[in-house]
């Protein structure tokens, strides 16, 4: 049995088409044949505007990445994914909030601090928060990556580090960065509580997957979201319909599949959708593969960005 104690399963970005091609996925046991990662490359904001998605954050309560935990109230954030460099800026992210003093002091902390105030800080933090941040690698990481990032599509990290004036801005209503009742209503609570979590975990293999899914039911903490990105669209609703059923049995009937896809087929402007698991659960995966092909068809065909749960249009077929 499920504990009553909750927290939110969410991915900061569970999104890679080298993790979650078919042919990976079909060779997932032979190492020597499976593709590899692009480290790095899914961590500036990429599918925007998240403020869309708010009928679904506000329908679940639960959160999904650091943005969907600021809209949400969430009682915890754990950040998976495959890509190694996604975790190390989870973990570097979660250290700075801890360490802030206010939002202006975390701005001043992700956007222009030396290393060696980062070093200071870190005197105030415990554990691996202050192994993080006193870590030299730490900076140049998130110099290169974050405040440097040159090698990421649409500006990288630009749109997000610039503060909304409108509904036209990209993360108006969304950015934590900007907003203090997003700041302190989850993110600094979670941080400054240890309620922040990150781990390495590739999909492509299922023995992970269930260790994972395991790890969190033997600690009492219940899946709340799980944030597949646009990997349906990248990769295939096949792919992701196999651990969208492996996943759906760890989990409970009010736990949300979420997915983005893009409105009108490319560009930044992106639709979400989601299932909730009393929808999933029992659910054969072709099933799963039929509703996740009928939302993303009905996405790509309207340039109208749309928030889509448990859609009749995908689930009465």
């Amino acid at each position: 049995m499920w504990r009553e104690r909750r927290i939110r399963f969410v991915s900061l970005v569970v999104v890679a088409s080298a993790a979650f091609a078919t042919s990976a996925y079909s060779q997932a046991n032979d190492p020597a044949t499976e593709s590899q990662p692009n480290p790095g490359i899914y961590l500036p904001p990429n599918e925007q505007p998240p403020a869309v998605g708010l009928p679904i954050y506000r329908k679940s309560n639960h959160g999904v990445s650091f943005i969907g935990a600021a809209l949400s109230s969430a009682n915890g954030l754990f950040v998976i994914d495959y890509d190694p460099l996604t975790i190390q800026f989870a973990n570097i992210t979660r250290a700075l909030l801890a360490a802030s003093t206010d939002r202006a002091d975390y701005l001043n902390l992700r956007l222009n601090a030396s290393q060696e105030l980062w070093r200071q800080r870190s005197e105030r933090l415990g554990g691996e928060n202050k192994e993080t941040l006193s870590n030299p690698d730490s900076g140049s990481f998130w110099d290169k990556n974050v405040r440097k990032n040159e090698a990421a599509w649409d500006n990288a990290f630009g749109h997000f580090h610039t503060q909304p004036k409108g509904a036209r801005d990209r993360f108006f209503a969304a950015n934590y960065l900007f907003d203090d009742r997003l700041f302190y209503s989850q993110l600094s609570r979670l941080a400054k509580g240890s309620r922040i979590w990150g781990r390495r975990v590739d999909f492509r293999h299922e023995n992970e997957v269930r260790s994972f899914c395991e790890d969190l039911k033997s600690k009492g903490l219940m899946l709340g979201v799980i944030d597949t990105s646009d990997v349906p669209n990248g990769a295939g609703a096949s792919v992701v319909a196999q651990y969208v059923k492996l996943i759906s049995q760890y989990a409970p009937e009010s736990a949300i599949f979420l997915n983005t896809a893009p409105a009108g087929g490319g560009g930044v402007h992106w639709s979400y959708f989601a299932f909730t698991n009393s929808k999933i659960g029992g659910r054969h995966a072709d099933t799963v593969q039929r509703w996740y092909e009928i939302e993303m068809k009905k996405i790509s065909s309207s340039s109208q960005m749309q928030s889509l749960l448990d859609d009749p249009d995908a689930t009465d077929h």
